[in-house]
């Protein structure tokens, strides 16, 4: 599991002027997505800009993302109780940064929990359902394939 380094506080940011910014911009750029540090652009008659690596405001998904929200899927299903619904929001708020097993195993799962049809929110996961397959397709007609 990759941990990201935290983010520096501006005070520990390096302080450049907006002239010194445009004469090295390819060089600062370059230091900013390698080093994953960010720079203060100051002048004395503008307000101050921050320019950081984007990486810091992205959320970071990988396996384990994946796994939690297959993880919390599975502890919903069949509940009585707030969280089918939390977590069938969630997925739907996410549903475009899973990935394709992430989706897959989704499905197959409430899928298989379908089967029960005193299952309480039932509609609830048909609907979630529906959405992950046409998710699914999606990502595979992305990648040029037809269903498997």
């Amino acid at each position: 599991m990759s941990i990201l380094p935290p983010m520096q506080s501006t005070e520990q940011m390096k302080r450049i002027t907006r002239k010194e910014f445009c004469e090295n911009l390819d060089k600062i750029l370059d230091i900013v997505s390698r080093d994953n540090v960010g720079y203060v652009i100051t002048d004395s008659d503008n307000k101050d800009l921050v320019l950081c690596p984007a990486k810091w405001f992205d959320v970071h998904f990988d396996d384990d993302f994946g796994c939690m929200v297959n993880s919390a899927v599975k502890y919903a299903i069949g509940r009585a109780s707030h969280i089918p619904d939390a977590v069938c929001r969630f997925v739907l708020k996410h549903i475009h940064v899973f990935d394709e097993r992430t989706v897959y195993v989704l499905i197959r799962d409430i899928d298989t929990s379908l089967s029960d049809y005193e299952m309480p929110y039932r509609d609830t996961w048909v609907s979630l359902l529906n959405a992950l397959k046409e998710r699914l397709a999606e990502i595979r007609e992305q990648k040029g394939q037809q269903d498997v």
